[in-house]
């Protein structure tokens, strides 16, 4: 059994902060299923468990998998986990490097902004079960790896590539350079998502959820879009917002899938 004193455990504690999960290119999942996904798409680097693990159900599919795993005690695994009643299991995961050239369908969004966890896990979790082509996030939005969004992620983040820019500009160049053209969800257009022809490729921003898209990146896109608001509420959930304009692409896309 692993020590609070032993490297690989200080290590790993480390991962809790944005800095070093940047640095050393990792991060910690928690939860069976969770870990089970990284097993899957092998990009599990290590398993730290402690004997709670027993009590959960599917347990013995990870401890019986190929990875590397080391005994800890509960007290390490509270300290790892960022939920109240841990299963007993975290693991290490392995960050991928996706490029535009890995995106191979013909839908995307775009995260400009997004700041809070839950909306932007769900985002990735419902571009993953839309088939979207992959989620680009940009500067300023919250870190995917953090523990609230990978949790509202549910194992997605393994399952389509995700995309960093840090300049707008550079992005729309990159994305206008595969053909595709940019969407911006916005009230300031007469456009509703309904009006526009999303069997093309289309790369579809999703702003800030107080603050909407910033106007200078609004100077690159092709078209504003909008989704119909006719009651009294000004505005949705940037999740849900996004959920709407993704399923009417699939609702066009639907019979060429």
């Amino acid at each position: 059994m692993l020590s609070r004193e032993n490297k690989l455990i200080k290590d790993s504690i480390k991962l809790k902060q944005k800095k070093f999960r940047d640095k050393e290119g990792l991060f910690l999942i928690e939860g069976i299923r969770f870990i089970e996904e990284a097993v899957l798409d092998n990009s599990l680097k290590y398993l730290l468990y402690s004997k709670k693990i027993f009590q959960t159900k599917g347990c013995e599919r990870i401890l019986n998998s190929n990875i590397e795993k080391y005994e800890v005690s509960d007290d390490i695994i509270k300290e790892l986990s960022d939920t109240e009643n841990p299963q007993g299991a975290v693991g290490v995961s392995i960050k991928k490097i996706w490029s535009m050239d890995d995106i191979k369908k013909d839908f995307i969004i775009i995260a400009d902004g997004i700041q809070d966890p839950g909306n932007l896990g769900t985002i990735i979790r419902t571009c993953d079960a839309a088939g979207a082509g992959g989620v680009i996030i940009l500067k300023g939005s919250v870190d995917v790896y953090n523990s609230k969004t990978l949790r509202s992620t549910m194992g997605s983040i393994f399952h389509i590539p995700i995309l960093f820019y840090d300049d707008f500009e550079k992005l729309s160049q990159d994305v206008k350079s595969k053909g595709y053209k940019i969407y911006a969800a916005s009230l300031e257009t007469q456009k509703y998502i309904y009006d526009i022809d999303f069997k093309k490729k289309s790369a579809i921003i999703i702003g800030n959820e107080a603050n909407g898209i910033p106007e200078n990146h609004l100077d690159y896109v092709d078209e504003k879009i909008k989704i119909p608001m006719l009651g009294s509420a000004e505005s949705l959930n940037a999740s849900i917002a996004a959920g709407v304009i993704i399923y009417e692409v699939v609702r066009q896309r639907i019979s060429v899938i």
